[in-house]
């Protein structure tokens, strides 16, 4: 019989636990929530340099992408040479006339190869152009 006492005086469980279930769904919030840091990362990995000033971009963008071992990105796409960033770049101005560019160059790429890209995005009259720092602190 439901809702009785049995002998010892105990009641009888007539509902659901859902301790395990609490226990299962919190275990998976935490996965996906681990997994998805990981989706965020950017498919190339460049070493910023450090900066305390600039402020934050909030335009429509193009990223041009300087690696250590001086290969070019527009974006994710690979462009061969300076000449290959040129023509992909005069694509991108006929596209959008107001385009704005970041540059993101590895900290162990030479100066001038930056210089180098700066001086073509100027040639193609895209003026809006910021070079991307990782942020730091200034330390007294």
């Amino acid at each position: 019989m439901a809702g009785t006492q049995t002998p010892n005086g105990d009641d009888i469980i007539a509902s659901i636990n859902v301790t395990p279930l609490v226990d299962i769904m919190l275990v998976l919030l935490i996965i996906f929530m681990l997994v998805s840091t990981f989706m965020l990362k950017e498919a190339i990995e460049v070493e910023l340099p450090h900066a305390a000033t600039g402020k934050e971009v909030n335009k429509r963008t193009v990223s041009i992408i300087v690696t250590k071992e001086g290969d070019y990105f527009v974006g994710d796409r690979a462009v061969t040479g300076l000449a290959g960033l040129r023509d992909r770049m005069t694509e991108e101005k006929q596209d959008n006339a107001e385009l704005q560019v970041i540059i993101s160059a590895d900290r162990q790429v030479m100066h001038g190869a930056v210089v180098e890209v700066i001086d073509l995005i100027r040639r193609l009259e895209i003026y809006n152009f910021a070079i991307n720092v990782e942020y730091q602190a200034e330390t007294p």
